[in-house]
Parts: C-alpha cells; sequence; structure tokens
C-alpha cells in the first residue's frame, strides 16, 4: 500500500476504508483466484510417462541444481535473536500417498539422483502396480526419502544462491536512522512563509527519488530499515536447524521466495489446474460456486468477505461482503474519457499477461475485450471511493441471508456460506448492495466466456508477481510504473519480504519484535500517550463546538481509549499451517488460505480485542472506533518520531502530534456515530453536528488553496485527516508545555522548544512523489500531500506565529477570524 505521511497506512475508524483501499488489485497482488494442488510438472503413475518423465526430469537438474552458484555466508544473528524460540518445530508425519503422489515423490529421487533413477522409477511402479508387494513399497519408500532429502538441499542451496547483499549503512549493517539535524533548515526560506520549506528545502535539495519508489518520504525510509531488520530475521530463520513453528514458516517462505531459477523452471505449472478449472465453466451456477469456492481461500477478484465487529452489537462479528472487481484504482479510471490512456494501457496489459501465459494473440485481444466490458460493468455499480471513506457506515447494510438472495435474485448468498463451511449466520452486511446487484445481473447475463475471461486473467495477474520473471516485469509495468511512476522493480529480497508481510504479517512480527523493539520503549511511550491523554482532557471542557452534554460524553470517551504499543501481547496460532521448503506460490496461498479459513471461523462468535488491525513491523498508527484502540507498530517508533536520545520537544513534535492525532479521531463526525460501546449510537446534538460541519467546511477551504506539482489537493477528501493533524498538534503542544512549565528554555541549537516542536512537525511530512503517484493519491488518498499538511495545521496556531515572530499578514499567520480551533 502507499504512504503519503505518517498514517496512510493507518486502518482508521473499524479497519474498513483503509481496507477496502487495500483490495484494490493494483495494490494487493495475490488476493484473486482460488487454487488447489497444482498440477505437477510430471505424473508418472503410468509405465508410458516413465521414460518421458526421465528425460525431461534429466533436463530440469541443471536449472534446480547444478547452476547455483556457492552458498554465501549467513549474517550473524541480530541482538535478540534468540528470545523469541521456545520449542523445536516438529515435522508432520508423514500421511499414506496417492498414486500421484508415488509419482511425483519418484520424480523427485530423480532430479535429486538421474543415475538412480531407474531403481526409484522401478520402486516407485511396483508400489503403483501392486501395493500389496511389500519390496514394492520398501524401494518406493526409500527413493522417496532420499529424493526429498537431495532435492530439498538443491532447493536450499539454489535460494541462498540468489540472496542479494544489502548495503550496510551503519554498524548494525541497517540503514541509519533519521534524525533532525539543524543543519537542514534553509533560513533563506523562512518559517512565516513556509515551514515545508524552511525545514525540507535542503533535504529537497541533496535527495533524488529512488528508481523502485514512486514515493520517497519519512515512512519509507522508516520502512526500509524495517525491511533490512525483516531480511536479516528471515535469513536467521532459513539458517535454524531446529526451528520453531512460526521460523520455519518464515523460513520456508523467504527461501522459496529467493529462489527465481525454480520458480522461472515452474512456469504457470503452478496455475494449470486452476485455468483448466475456469477452462471448465459453461453456465452462471458453474461461475457461482467457483466464486463461493474462491472467497473460501480469499481469492476472489469481485468481492471480499470481511469478518468484523457488528457496528449494532460491538461484542459480535459478522461478515461484509465487500465491493472489488476492478483491476485499476478506483471507478472513476473507468468513467469518462479523463483516464483513457491508462485505460488504454491496462488493455494492453491484460492481453500481454494472457500471451505470456500461451493465449495465441488474436485469442488474448479478445479476451482483454471481454475483461474490460465486465469490469466497465462492475464500475458502474460501484460506489466511489471518496464517498465510502467520507462515511464508514455505508459499509453497514445488516440483513438475513434470506433478504440477501432476494435483493440479488443471480447470486445465492445462501450457497457461499455454505461452500465457506460455516453457519449460516443470523445476519451479515451487504455493503454496497448496488454493487452485487450488479453482479448478480452479470452472472445471469453475462456470456459465460466473458467470465472465463475475467477470471483467466485475473488469476494470472494476481499471481504475476510470484511466478517467472517475465510476468514480474509485466505486473510492475502497470501496477507500478504506469499507475504510479515507479521506475524499478524493488530487489527481489523486498518483493519476497512484502508477500510474506500479506500472507504471514503476524508471524513475521513475532520475530521482529524480538530483535527491534526494546521493553523500555513500550514504558516511555505509554507515558506520552498518558500525557497527551491528561491534556485531552483539559481541553475537551472549553470545546465550543460541542455542547455541554457532549463534552461531558466526550471526556468519558477521552477514559475509555486503549493504548496499543509496539505489538500484541498475544501472538496468534499458526500450527495449522504447514510450509514446504520448495514451492513459492504454493506456500503463498496456502498461508492466505489459511487466514481467510481463521477470519471465517469467527463469524457470530466473540470479538478478539487482542487482535490488532496492523502488524509490528508496518510504520503504522490507527484509532479503532469500535474498540477505543490507539495502536502504534514498533516500526512507527523510531526516530524521528521516536528517539530516546532526543530533547523532548522534538518527539513531542513528532510522536506526540502522531498520538494526538489518533486521539482527535475520537472526535470526530465518524466517532459521533459510535457510542462508548462501540455500537452504532450516536451522541452529538444536531448543533454540535452543525458546528462542526462548519468548522470542517472552513479547514477544507484552507486545503483547497493548497497546489503541489500544478495539482489541486482536495480538502472535502482530506477532511478527516486534516482535523486530527489540527487536533494532534493541539494536544501535543498543549502536553510539552504542561510537562515543562516552571523550567527554563535550553534553547537547544539556538531553537526554542516550540521552534523544535514546529520543526520536528514539518520534518515528519517532507517527501517526493511522482506525478503519476501524485495524481492518483490526490484522487484515492483520505491524507493531503507532506507541503500541505506541514503548513496549514501549524498555520492555524497561534503559538507558531509568536514561536518564529511571523508578522501579520504572513503566510503562515491567521487572524482570529481565519484560525480553525478544533480542540
Amino acid at each position: 500500500m502507499p504512504v503519503d505521511s505518517i498514517h496512510h497506512h493507518r486502518r482508521s475508524q473499524g479497519d474498513f476504508a483503509d481496507k477496502l483501499k487495500g483490495w484494490q488489485p493494483p495494490q494487493q497482488h495475490g488476493n484473486t483466484q482460488r487454487f488447489g494442488r497444482a498440477t505437477p510438472l510430471l505424473r508418472l503413475d503410468n509405465a508410458s510417462r516413465a521414460l518421458t518423465g526421465m528425460l525431461l526430469l534429466g533436463s530440469l537438474r541443471p536449472a534446480v541444481a547444478n547452476d547455483a552458484p556457492a552458498s554465501p555466508t549467513p549474517p550473524a544473528l541480530l541482538p535478540g535473536a534468540g528470545a523469541v524460540r521456545t520449542e523445536p518445530y516438529r515435522a508432520v508425519p508423514m500421511q499414506e500417498m496417492t498414486l500421484e503422489q508415488i509419482g511425483n515423490g519418484a520424480a523427485a529421487g530423480c532430479i535429486a539422483q538421474p543415475r538412480q533413477c531407474a531403481k526409484i522409477l522401478g520402486g516407485a511402479a511396483l508400489t503403483a502396480l501392486a501395493s500389496s508387494a511389500i519390496s514394492g513399497w520398501v524401494g518406493w519408500k526409500a527413493g522417496l526419502q532420499r529424493g526429498r532429502e537431495e532435492a530439498f538441499s538443491a532447493c536450499q542451496t539454489a535460494s541462498t544462491a540468489q540472496a542479494q547483499v544489502q548495503p550496510m549503512n551503519t554498524d548494525d549493517g541497517l540503514p541509519a536512522p533519521v534524525r533532525f539535524d539543524p543543519a537542514d533548515v534553509a533560513p533563506e526560506h523562512s518559517p512565516c512563509d513556509s515551514l515545508y520549506a524552511h525545514v525540507n528545502h535542503r533535504w529537497h535539495q541533496r535527495t533524488v527519488l529512488p528508481a523502485d519508489q514512486s514515493r520517497w518520504d519519512m515512512l519509507a525510509l522508516l520502512k526500509d530499515r524495517s525491511l533490512a531488520i525483516q531480511r536479516r530475521v528471515a535469513e536467521q530463520a532459513a539458517g535454524l536447524a531446529t526451528p520453531t513453528h512460526v521460523e520455519k514458516i518464515i523460513a520456508d517462505l523467504w527461501t522459496t521466495g529467493m529462489n527465481p531459477h525454480r520458480i522461472n523452471a515452474e512456469g504457470i505449472a503452478p496455475l494449470r489446474e486452476d485455468l483448466a478449472a475456469i477452462d471448465a465453466l459453461q453456465t452462471p451456477e458453474a461461475i457461482e460456486a467457483h466464486l463461493h469456492a474462491l472467497t473460501a481461500v480469499g481469492r476472489n477478484p469481485v468481492y471480499r468477505i470481511l469478518v468484523d465487529s457488528d457496528m449494532d452489537a460491538r461484542d459480535t462479528q459478522i461478515a461484509y461482503a465487500i465491493q472489488r472487481g476492478l483491476g485499476l484504482p478506483d471507478r472513476s479510471y473507468y468513467v469518462g474519457d479523463e483516464h483513457a490512456e491508462v485505460l488504454g494501457t491496462y488493455r494492453a496489459h491484460i492481453a500481454h499477461i494472457l500471451r505470456l501465459a500461451g493465449d495465441a494473440p488474436a485469442e488474448a485481444e479478445r479476451q482483454a475485450d471481454a475483461v474490460l466490458a465486465l469490469e466497465h460493468h462492475f464500475a458502474n455499480a460501484s460506489v466511489p471511493w471518496q464517498q465510502l471513506n467520507a462515511d464508514l457506515v455505508q459499509y453497514y447494510n445488516p440483513m438475513t441471508v434470506t433478504e440477501a438472495d432476494a435483493l440479488t435474485p443471480g447470486f445465492r448468498w445462501s450457497g457461499l456460506f455454505q461452500a465457506l463451511g460455516v453457519p449460516t449466520p443470523a445476519r451479515f452486511s451487504l455493503a454496497t448492495p448496488g454493487f452485487h446487484q450488479a453482479v448478480g445481473t452479470a452472472l445471469a447475463e453475462a456470456d459465460p466466456a466473458t467470465w472465463r475471461a475475467y477470471l483467466r486473467f485475473h488469476t494470472l495477474d494476481a499471481a504475476s508477481p510470484y511466478l517467472g520473471d517475465e510476468f514480474v516485469r509485466a505486473h510492475h509495468a502497470l501496477h507500478a510504473t504506469a499507475l504510479t511512476g515507479e521506475d524499478t522493480l524493488p530487489p527481489r529480497w523486498k518483493q519476497v519480504l512484502d508477500a510474506i508481510q500479506r500472507v504471514a504479517g503476524e508471524a513475521l512480527s513475532e520475530l521482529y519484535v524480538g530483535v527491534a523493539f526494546p521493553a523500555e520503549t513500550r514504558t516511555q511511550v505509554t507515558a506520552l500517550v498518558g500525557q497527551l491523554t491528561a491534556a485531552l482532557k483539559r481541553r475537551l471542557p472549553h470545546v465550543q463546538w460541542m455542547d455541554a452534554e457532549t463534552r461531558a460524553a466526550a471526556l468519558r470517551r477521552a477514559d475509555s481509549f486503549r493504548p496499543r504499543i509496539g505489538h500484541p501481547d498475544q501472538w496468534p496460532d499458526w500450527s495449522g499451517l504447514h510450509t514446504e521448503t520448495c514451492g513459492y506460490l504454493t506456500n503463498l496461498r496456502r498461508a492466505e488460505a489459511f487466514s481467510q479459513a481463521r477470519a471465517l471461523a469467527m463469524i457470530g462468535g466473540p470479538v478478539d480485542n487482542e487482535q490488532w488491525r496492523m502488524t509490528a513491523q508496518e510504520v503504522d498508527a490507527y484509532y479503532d472506533l469500535m474498540n477505543g484502540d490507539l495502536a502504534f507498530s514498533a516500526a512507527l517508533l523510531q526516530p524521528p518520531f521516536f528517539d530516546p536520545d532526543a530533547d523532548a520537544p522534538l518527539n513531542y513534535g513528532g510522536i506526540g502530534a502522531v498520538i494526538g492525532h489518533e486521539l482527535s479521531h475520537g472526535f470526530s463526525a465518524q466517532s459521533s456515530q459510535f457510542g462508548l460501546d462501540g455500537t452504532l449510537q450516536g451522541w452529538w446534538t444536531e448543533a454540535d453536528h452543525q458546528r462542526y460541519a462548519a468548522l470542517s467546511e472552513r479547514l477544507a477551504e484552507q486545503f483547497d488553496q493548497q497546489w503541489l506539482g500544478g495539482v489541486q489537493v482536495n480538502g472535502t477528501l482530506t477532511e478527516g485527516e486534516n482535523l486530527g493533524d489540527l487536533g494532534g498538534l493541539t494536544l501535543a503542544l498543549d502536553a510539552m508545555q504542561h510537562a515543562t512549565r516552571n523550567q527554563p528554555d535550553p534553547m537547544i541549537d539556538g531553537l526554542s522548544r516550540e521552534q523544535r516542536f514546529f520543526l520536528a512537525w514539518g520534518m515528519q511530512h517532507r517527501s517526493l512523489l511522482t506525478a503519476q503517484r501524485l495524481e492518483q493519491d490526490i484522487r484515492t488518498d483520505p491524507h493531503a500531500p507532506g507541503p500541505a499538511r506541514a503548513n496549514v495545521g501549524p498555520s492555524n496556531l497561534r503559538a507558531f506565529a509568536d514561536a518564529f515572530q511571523c508578522p501579520p499578514g504572513s503566510a503562515m499567520t491567521r487572524s482570529d477570524s481565519e484560525r480553525v480551533v478544533y480542540l
């Protein structure tokens, strides 16, 4: 997911809006298709296939083992790496083998030892033709075991050989932390004209946007450091002789992903069974059943089943059916002529992916037209992202399954829950029902060939980042280069870590925090949350846009917040997920299906208050309005946002403003719809709503006046986050001044406390973007671009003009009538 500023990744306000954005196909690459057991490259279950198999196995062996260079020396363990170890991982007992598995086992033996292939195949044949013959069973089992051991060694050697060297920027081999440097301040740019330019101009002069990034900002810098730590953790897990279960999952995902030789040799073999299943779809009923099956494993390209708290019954979890269906970020790309060029690029991409899979050029072009026709149908029925982001309650449309079946006669929701293997719920939320009606219409009326083309393409496109090099490059050319301006593929190790984050991020978190999150950081940040909450309580009785009764309720809400610092206190159980040492895409799908099954099992169950909406290694923070969580990830709690060695103003202007931002979301138009118990229960008066709307509109107008790269900021789309920024600055400044009252100002680097506070705020919003990324973010990102965020919030605080002695009439000085006061 792209980042803009401190909260771009945040799963804000109940998780619905941000998760919806994350489900757009250009951002989430693997959530599209159901995959069963992959059709093997070789099937040696009869004599006629044996000779051909032997010849093919001999030709494949160099790609798997012989071409691999010597393995590099693994890096030393990071400090604390052993802290997450508990008990050694125990291998799952081997189950009784089918004839197909016998043949494939023999194939593995032949790959490892071609000279012994005749004996191995002989044992397999004896087993397959006469299972009662003890000699055949023993021969097959011995060959299989030996083959497995050798194939495992070859796979490990090839994957290790492909590892790329991480540049060592510090003594620990990690990218250096980013800290405030007074030499960065540009006096030629007055803070009274632009705080952003004053603190970031020199950074812009010396910084070049990396070719593999479409945006380079503080969150990207912190993510880079987090990724380096994740890489070291994954490499260490891969080198353990007796890993725990979680360590083995990460090791298998890492080593199979870092084995491009094998991935290229497999081609689209892991998809053959799925493509064959799609080719067999001839009726609406068959297509519907196929979509049901895709939902069960979390790869349905048309709609998604999310399990979350019932907005009107906080203690219970229900299913939410969420619109998807599009290969481009938003319906606006399909409606009108504004994005005709991008749409043409997308059509060419569809045809290219289908040709890579072996389709004839003319057939690929025909299918590309069919895919776009169906996506146009979905786009016309989709609710715009901006509208959904503005009111998350639109996701809540509860009804019984019988009512849903009647509303979408072309699609049977009763059949869906049966296919998911869960009891039919008393009710679920059919979010954006018009979209689901359009899906039902398409099932009933669209040519099955159109559906086959759509499902075939999205199967291939979703899997492309995890297939051979041609597919990876094609996927990047559209989803990164064309849509965001990112020219160069990230190095393979970053691609693999992003894939692990997507399917097993919580498992990686368990290893990450053991080496990257000191316990004292949690203590210090918890204390800061307490100070910011105290500042909030001091200010709430004086908030002018609230009635007296609303202020009293707001104080009760302030007492209900639950700080979540760094990582969860309890880790999920991954014991049901079993990965292997070869088969990258297979491992990813198993992890994805496992997580989906775990989520579906929660339908109708109680809310798990220990579950987080992000991982520890994400650079992220959020406020969850349904349970009052204020969460800050371990990866975020590092310089420049939080630095235990920095002076207080830098931390108040950094993580303090972030904490205040999340606290402020508890008093927004979104949160006004949810009572203290987290259920849909309004607690504002109508007069509160009117005054808040007027205040919000005034701030939106200030952002509408901001321009970046010739593009106007959308103050309406970003108004919720802009108010969060203004509230966060207000609370953090109050907390700092309260904590340092009656103390002399040390004037560090010749700068006052307030000046360093505001400079820390301006620094956290520095950013470089491509033109394509800026255009996409302006349309879809609820956060304004960094320069606007750095300037507009402080310009509404009298303390800023006082700190820098800004004269009346300067760009960063607003009169009392212009100034927006939120908290």
